[in-house]
């Protein structure tokens, strides 16, 4: 077993921070950050960091055969992208893409800082530790005074939006399929950023309970998402989908009707259950028969910025069935693409003008033992240092019952937190 120093931390919170600017020195990491998140299913770790990659794969092909060979008999961390369907179903993506982030990044890290409480856990003996921890202490975290105005442009202007909206419903009329997430990029090039900065900006507004960021040479990815893609966790494997969202309220009271209003809203209903009838779907692929079932149907969730509806649904994993292929026959979650999944992964090419890539792409980590859990990479900033590339995306659920006008409102719900921390606003919507 390997060597482990555990030591108690005068300030976490700040330490926290100086050890993301300490790892910033590095080419890769990757840290999942829960925020102390109160309603907490399921509880996953409460703050990891993994530092500078031992061993690695970079995978644009077989990614996921590459994925179990390199993942066994040890702790890894990485990411799977939105565009492995391509992989999975006789799929294809032509669009713009300026981030380049490659299919699949896994690594072995050479530390892994763990923090529970004000309990500081690293992969490390005690003297290596103790120098760690000094080198740590002396970083200086940055103070942004948010001088650079950021202007972001929309990929799909706001009539060609709305139009495509009502051409998805015409195709769910006509009974192509039920549900179709459609997204759009906001971005802008030859633009500087501090992703450290950024990120820390982007976590300290938002408080997700899956946020993460990750560093891969010069891409970066800042990461506020509220969702869990799929946990495994001995036998039993845990999605918690998301759909439904609503403002905050401006008070409590406020708060309490939104809420109310949200959890009886029919159309987000609708939305959620027909995404959970595809997730019981995809987990039964991986599952013992007759073990799928709904823990939690349709529960509306408080977070920092916005309010969600989220779904709970569990089965207990066949023993045949690997735990890669767990991922396999979830992936890309239903949560992101619609349903029936292989036909609007179809139609979504047809209506985006952008490659998604790492966006409603997966983060997490994968234990030596074969436990893992992984986010859904939305409510994200993405930036490519080398090409000056910034960009934001979000996007939502179109249905028979949506409102294209109502559909184009959620989306700029979604991106203003981000666009308030890049200090950003959007370029004209309308041309």
């Amino acid at each position: 077993m390997a060597e482990t120093t555990t030591i108690a931390l005068p300030e976490p919170e700040l330490f926290k921070e100086q050890a993301i600017v300490w790892a910033n020195h590095f080419r890769v990491f990757c840290l999942l950050d829960s925020n102390n998140y109160p309603h907490k299913n399921y509880s996953n770790k409460e703050w990891l960091l993994a530092i500078d990659a031992i061993e690695e794969i970079s995978e644009n092909k077989n990614a996921f055969d590459a994925l179990k060979k390199f993942s066994k008999d040890k702790t890894v961390f990485g990411f799977l992208s939105y565009d492995l369907k391509n992989e999975i179903e006789k799929l294809e993506s032509n669009h713009v893409d300026g981030l380049k982030f490659p299919l699949l990044y896994i690594f072995k890290p050479r530390y892994v800082f763990e923090i529970t409480g004000n309990k500081l856990t690293v992969n490390r003996n005690y003297p290596e530790t103790f120098e760690l921890f000094e080198a740590i202490s002396k970083q200086t975290v940055p103070q942004s005074e948010n001088k650079i105005k950021h202007c972001l442009q929309p990929r799909t202007s706001q009539k060609k939006y709305l139009s495509n909206v009502k051409q998805i419903q015409q195709q769910i009329e006509e009974g192509d399929f039920y549900e179709l997430n459609y997204c759009n990029e906001f971005f802008s090039e030859n633009t500087e950023l501090n992703p450290v900065e950024t990120f820390l900006k982007l976590n300290s507004k938002s408080k997700a309970p899956f946020s993460s960021f990750f560093k891969l040479d010069e891409k970066f990815v800042c990461c506020a998402s509220p969702e869990r893609f799929l946990k495994k966790e001995g036998t039993k494997l845990i999605s918690q989908p998301i759909k439904g969202t609503s403002r905050k309220g401006n008070t409590a009271e406020e708060n309490i009707l939104l809420q109310q209003q949200l959890a009886a809203d029919e159309k987000e209903r609708a939305e959620n259950v027909m995404i959970v009838d595809l997730v019981r779907n995809d987990l039964a692929r991986s599952s013992k028969a007759g073990t799928v079932m709904v823990e939690e149907l349709c529960k509306v969730y408080e977070f920092e910025t916005v309010q969600q509806m989220i779904s709970t649904v569990v089965s207990e994993i066949d023993n045949e069935v690997h735990f890669v292929d767990c991922i396999k026959n979830c992936f890309p979650m239903g949560s992101m693409t619609g349903a029936p999944k292989i036909e609007v992964l179809k139609n979504i090419e047809c209506y985006e003008d952008f490659k998604r890539g790492l966006y409603s792409g997966s983060i997490g980590y994968i234990t030596a033992d074969g436990n893992f859990d992984f986010n859904v990479v939305i409510r994200s900033i993405f930036y490519n240092a080398a090409e000056k590339y910034l960009s934001v995306r979000a996007g939502g659920a179109i249905t028979y019952d949506s409102k294209a006008e109502s559909e184009w409102e959620e989306i700029l719900l979604k991106v203003k937190g981000m666009l308030e921390v890049l200090n950003a606003e959007l370029a004209s919507l309308s041309s």
